[in-house]
């Protein structure tokens, strides 16, 4: 086979590994397996119209996001952030904007760019996913800003930088705490001084030029919809409020950044072994998390990040092996996907492609087994129903929309 991508290691994704149109063997695939990298994109005659999926300039952008964190956090402990970097910071995320805006299609697409471990990688991830949900709920983001003016309130680059900025305390930890992920915890406390992270990003942050709703996203990433987060902001807010926040009277940001940061975390287990993407988005969905998130942005989540990223190889139940083509946002397990193999290996003499949330194909029992080789068959789930609220508010964001086209 042919590599039609860029490699890069997911140990340092600024290092290339291999170049586009490399012939692969048998020794390259075992060398950048050892190396961890678990997928790459290959040259096939029938997906050929896939090349525009790549979308290198939105990769390059999350890359530079990636890097300059990376560059800045070694010595972050022994220093305060400097207002150069916070400048660096958005002139990178504004750039992941414009992207992420003109790879609308593809956006959403879980690479294996960020694979590895590590806070820069994580916050970059977070980053990433807070500005595809914001993007997708920009009408509900800039009504629950009220205080603010249209153009304030639906700035992406400041919503970027909370989702880059939310664990910068984790720098200044040390030990298991600075490791340490909320969702893969046995008990609610963790180790000693982790709960401090946000307290600390915040007064890192609030000692520099960022948007106060940047430090508000830092200190309060963990709290949750029902109430039952952290921290306990009595002490703080002189008496204004009792306990943690709770619903509305978390910043639209902070709930944002808190399901990207969740959803993050779910792509690794306990032990740090990488899972599907369709897996994490699995628990996501699950009742475990129920009370959590806004209601509106865990949908969004749902609806815009999709188990199955075009052209990934998956198994049918049938045994044909194909190509996921398109994503069906409203059942993200059932997408349309194009038949590379017959079930006994043969390749099919023309483009043949499968709906498989079409009602005939489902009542046969055709859905997704098995998703770049691994056993996905249990992590079938559903996007809830949109609230009320929800259909309201997309109905005056299309409205915004239309006449800012009208404008133009």
């Amino acid at each position: 086979m042919i590599l039609g991508s860029q490699v890069r290691d997911p140990r340092a994704p600024d290092l290339q590994l291999l170049r586009p149109g490399v012939v692969l063997d048998a020794a390259l695939l075992a060398s950048i397996r050892k190396r961890g990298v678990s997928q790459v994109w290959v040259e096939d005659d029938l997906t050929r119209d896939l090349d525009a999926a790549l979308a290198p300039e939105l990769s390059a952008a999350r890359l530079e996001v990636y890097a300059r964190l990376r560059d800045d956090l070694s010595s972050m402990s022994r220093r305060t952030l400097s207002v150069a970097s916070v400048q660096s910071y958005r002139q990178a995320v504004m750039g992941l904007v414009v992207q992420a805006i003109s790879s609308k299609k593809y956006a959403a697409m879980t690479d294996s760019l960020f694979d590895s471990d590590g806070l820069a990688t994580h916050s970059s991830n977070v980053a990433y996913l807070s500005l595809i949900c914001g993007l997708h709920l920009e009408g509900y983001v800039v009504s629950e800003q009220r205080r603010l003016s249209h153009e304030q309130a639906r700035d992406m680059a400041v919503l970027g930088m909370a989702g880059l900025m939310h664990d910068l305390g984790k720098a200044r930890l040390r030990g298991p705490a600075s490791d340490t992920h909320e969702i893969h915890l046995e008990g609610d406390v963790g180790p000693d001084g982790y709960r401090e992270h946000g307290w600390l990003g915040h007064r890192m942050l609030s000692e520099t030029r960022v948007p106060a709703r940047v430090a508000h996203a830092a200190l309060n990433h963990h709290q949750r919809f029902d109430g039952h987060g952290w921290p306990d902001l009595t002490r703080s807010s002189g008496g204004r409020v009792n306990g943690p926040l709770a619903g509305h009277r978390i910043h639209i940001f902070a709930r944002i950044v808190c399901a990207a940061n969740v959803l993050d975390n779910l792509m690794r287990d306990a032990s740090g072994s990488r899972r599907p993407p369709v897996a994490a988005l699995h628990a996501f969905a699950s009742s475990r998390f129920d009370g959590w998130f806004d209601p509106v942005v865990r949908r969004a989540m749902l609806l815009r990040i999709p188990p199955y990223a075009i052209g990934t190889e998956v198994t049918l139940s049938d045994g044909r092996r194909c190509v996921v083509m398109s994503p069906n946002p409203e059942r993200p397990c059932r997408p349309v996907v194009r038949v590379l193999a017959g079930a006994s290996g043969e390749r099919p003499r023309e483009t043949m492609n499968v709906d498989l949330a079409d009602e005939a194909v489902e009542k046969r029992g055709v859905a997704i087994t098995h998703s770049l080789g691994e056993d996905v068959s249990a992590y079938v789930y559903d996007v809830p129903a949109a609230p009320h609220t929800v259909l309201m508010q997309d109905k005056r964001g299309d409205e915004r929309a239309q006449n800012r086209s009208a404008a133009a």
